[in-house]
């Protein structure tokens, strides 16, 4: 009975320690209170109701909520479940997002979401697709899957778009069409 207990103490030290070597990965904080779940060959782990954040010289550059994140060890990527969050714009402007899931890049920290992704910037504009990948040190959103892209009066919908995250230089391929005026719910 006492080698039972020493085992399950030595597994939920390690299962703990796993989580926090994660969140330092992501450069995310630590959770609080979390449910985790250990996957059965060690190299994953899965933190439900969290934040991510990204700042660069004490400035944050991106948050997201989440409600499930699981850091797979073997690619170096953190999976994202029901994200919503923002990206802090230099000019002041914030672009908020909220997308069914993702992906983010440890190294890099660019992120990838996708499952009807909805992104409307505070400065004016708003963005729906798909999937939407932004590389951060480019400043370059790439959209993919029925995209719609409304900026002033402009209306620009195609398969695939690719823009800054102010919206102010497009370039749309497949089934492209750009419309002055145009309704966003058409």
């Amino acid at each position: 009975m006492l080698r039972n207990k020493g085992f399950q103490m030595i597994v939920g030290a390690i299962v703990i320690t796993g989580v926090i070597i994660a969140w330092l990965m992501l450069g995310g904080e630590a959770p609080s209170n979390n449910p985790v779940q250990k996957e059965s060959s060690g190299a994953n782990a899965k933190v439900r109701n969290s934040t991510l954040a990204r700042e660069v010289d004490g400035k944050k550059v991106w948050e997201f909520t989440v409600e499930e994140v699981e850091q797979i060890k073997s690619s170096g990527e953190a999976v994202l479940k029901g994200v919503k969050g923002k990206i802090y714009r230099e000019d002041g402007s914030v672009l908020e997002v909220v997308a069914g899931g993702g992906k983010v890049k440890n190294e890099a920290k660019d992120f990838e979401l996708n499952d009807k992704v909805l992104a409307v910037l505070s400065s004016g504009g708003k963005l729906t697709a798909e999937s939407i990948r932004w590389q951060q040190t480019e400043d370059v959103i790439t959209a993919s899957g029925n995209v719609r892209l409304l900026k002033d009066d402009t209306l620009a919908t195609g398969d695939k778009a690719v823009t800054s995250s102010a919206f102010e230089r497009l370039k749309l391929e497949g089934h492209a069409e750009v419309q002055r005026g145009g309704d966003y719910n058409e």
